[in-house]
């Protein structure tokens, strides 16, 4: 006998789909929560200099590139002796792949306002690449940084994956 729930589901149609969502988490509960994994693309996060008084630290979004789609580079430069953001200087960013090619941002200086400045980027491939800025005082070069990055190369989608994308579209169409 099914009787219907106070929504007006069938409690049995309820305990069929709890079942098998519960049967899929524990099959593939790497495949569910594999994005969250301690997947550190950036080597170095932040990136010091004493001599300098600065410290410079990166940030991705999204976190983890995707080859081919944009990427924001995020950049804040603070005092390190007092944590204050660093205002009048400018930057040339560089990038370099495990290909030696390089990517300079049209060789243009970008201007440090306010702490933070930041540049869109495609990473056209996976592997190991490295950000080069170039610091200056008006026109003056002054100090070079460097972050590494480790770009991981893309999954495909397995089948089961492949089977169950109607389903979670459909879970998360509900919610």
């Amino acid at each position: 006998m099914n009787l219907p729930s106070p929504v007006g589901i069938p409690v049995g149609f309820v305990k069929i789909l709890s079942i098998l969502f519960i049967i899929v988490l524990f099959n593939h509960p790497c495949q569910a929560f594999s994005l969250i994994a301690n997947t550190s693309v950036v080597k170095n996060n932040y990136w010091i200099s004493e001599r300098d008084n600065l410290n410079i630290s990166l940030r991705l979004e999204p976190q983890v590139p995707i080859i081919d789609q944009v990427t924001r580079l995020t950049f804040e430069v603070r005092n390190l002796n007092d944590s204050t953001l660093v205002n009048n200087l400018n930057t040339k960013v560089t990038l370099t792949d495990h290909d030696g090619r390089l990517y300079k941002f049209e060789n243009k200086s970008i201007p440090i306002s306010g702490g933070h400045f930041s540049v869109d980027y495609i990473f056209p491939d996976d592997g190991e690449h490295r950000i080069i800025l170039q610091l200056y005082k008006n026109t003056t070069p002054f100090t070079v940084s460097s972050f590494d990055l480790a770009i991981p190369h893309p999954t495909p989608s397995s089948e089961t994956e492949n089977l169950l994308n109607p389903f979670t579209d459909f879970f998360n169409s509900l919610f």
